[in-house]
């Protein structure tokens, strides 16, 4: 187990649970990956009760799961849930992209997100699935700061996927990293445009694709 860097003083529970988060949706920390409590208690040079209060609070929310006598993992998804999953984002992440549209936006913010759209650009001009993954979520998180409604980003965080931690097959992965991408296009112009109606209908869209992307993933993806 690597040395994590360790602030002083030492890492609060919330901060434990922020980078395991950070390393799952990075792929770093794949589905069905075991994380050994003794390790982490040393890599973040804490006790184990602040380990086993970051793997109750990721438990909870869905990140990790506990099966009786197997210690704690990496949550493995089916594709039933992953579809369940994405159907919720539809509606949430549409309506977070509204809001946003409706906002007056600060010249920092319409740079911010001209900004990420040119970064996941790049990405996919270079077809790096992984800068590409790590800017897409730097790009939905972005847009709910925009939206300004904490409730919001609550529930979407709940079924945000770490979809770069599934095993997709490279030829799916840049299809689906150029569609989603010219989705995002659509997107940050209809936000920068101030288009509430335009922003919700082509978030949607794009959503919605993406879960047609999953509807046709091989069954070994989730094995």
């Amino acid at each position: 187990m690597r040395k994590i860097d360790s602030p002083r003083p030492a890492n609060t529970t919330e901060d434990i649970v922020s980078k395991l988060k950070a390393r799952i949706f990075s792929g770093e920390l794949r589905p069905g990956a075991r994380l050994i409590e003794t390790d982490l208690a040393e890599a973040f040079s804490v006790g184990r009760g602040r380990i086993r209060e970051a793997f109750r609070i990721l438990v909870g929310e869905g990140h990790l799961e506990s099966p009786a006598n197997r210690g704690v993992a990496v949550r493995r998804y089916s594709r039933a849930e992953l579809l369940d999953m994405g159907r919720a984002r539809e509606v949430l992440e549409s309506l977070a992209a509204r809001l946003a549209a409706e906002k007056t936006l600060t010249e920092d913010q319409r740079q911010a997100l001209r900004a990420a759209q040119s970064r996941m650009d790049a990405a996919e001009a270079a077809q790096d699935l992984e800068t590409y993954s790590r800017e897409n979520r730097t790009y939905h998180t972005l847009i709910e700061t925009i939206a300004d409604n904490a409730h919001l980003a609550d529930l979407i965080e709940r079924v945000r996927i770490p979809y770069l931690g599934l095993r997709l097959p490279q030829l799916f992965a840049i299809e689906q990293l150029r569609q989603s991408n010219e989705g995002h296009r659509f997107v940050t112009y209809a936000i920068l445009a101030g288009a509430p109606d335009v922003a919700e209908a082509a978030m949607r869209s794009h959503i919605r694709a993406g879960n047609a992307h999953t509807a046709a993933l091989p069954d070994d993806v989730f094995e």
